[in-house]
C-alpha cells in the first residue's frame, strides 16, 4: 500500500504533463539551408498526442508570429519551424537531445557548425493566453538569434 500512493502520484504527474504531428519544412526551406552555409534559427515546438488549450495556443501564437514578422526569413531558410510529436518513437532522438517532455518550445541557433538553444517552455506557458506578451518575448529571442547568424 505504501508503494501505491507514490506510484499513483508519479503516474498522475506524468499524465498531467502529457495532456498537453509532423515536421513542417518545405523543399524551399531545405534548399535555402544549403545556400546559407547551414546557419539558421530553428523553432522547435514539441507536443504530445493529446494536446491541451495552452499547447495549441503556443503553436498558434508561434506560427502567427513567424508568418507575420519573419516570412522572408522563413522563405530563405534562415528560420525554420518544426512541430514535433514527442510521443512518436520516430522522434525519440530529438526529444532526448532537447530533453523535451510534453509541450516544449525551443529556439535552436545553428552557426558555423555550433549549436546553442534556449528553452522557452516556461515563458510560453505563462504567456500562452497573452498574445502581445508572448509575441514580444519570442520576437526578442528570435531577433537575438538572427543577429548571431547574419554577417
Amino acid at each position: 500500500m505504501k508503494l501505491f500512493f507514490p506510484q499513483l502520484f508519479f503516474i498522475s504527474l506524468l499524465l498531467f504533463f502529457a495532456s498537453c504531428s509532423g515536421n513542417a519544412q518545405s523543399q524551399g526551406q531545405k534548399k535555402a539551408l544549403s545556400t546559407n552555409n547551414g546557419s539558421r534559427v530553428e523553432v522547435l515546438d514539441f507536443h504530445t498526442t493529446h494536446r491541451c488549450k495552452a499547447c495549441l495556443a503556443i503553436e498558434d501564437n508561434t506560427r502567427r508570429l513567424l508568418a507575420e514578422s519573419y516570412a522572408d526569413e522563413m522563405k530563405k531558410g534562415l528560420i525554420t519551424f518544426r512541430l514535433i510529436n514527442a510521443d512518436d518513437e520516430a522522434n525519440a532522438a530529438i526529444v532526448k537531445r532537447y530533453l523535451a517532455f510534453g509541450t516544449t518550445l525551443v529556439i535552436n541557433t545553428v552557426h558555423d557548425g555550433q549549436e546553442s538553444h534556449v528553452d522557452l517552455t516556461s515563458f510560453a506557458f505563462m504567456n500562452a493566453d497573452n498574445k502581445e506578451q508572448f509575441t514580444s518575448g519570442i520576437k526578442e529571442h528570435l531577433d537575438a538569434s538572427l543577429k548571431k547568424i547574419r554577417p
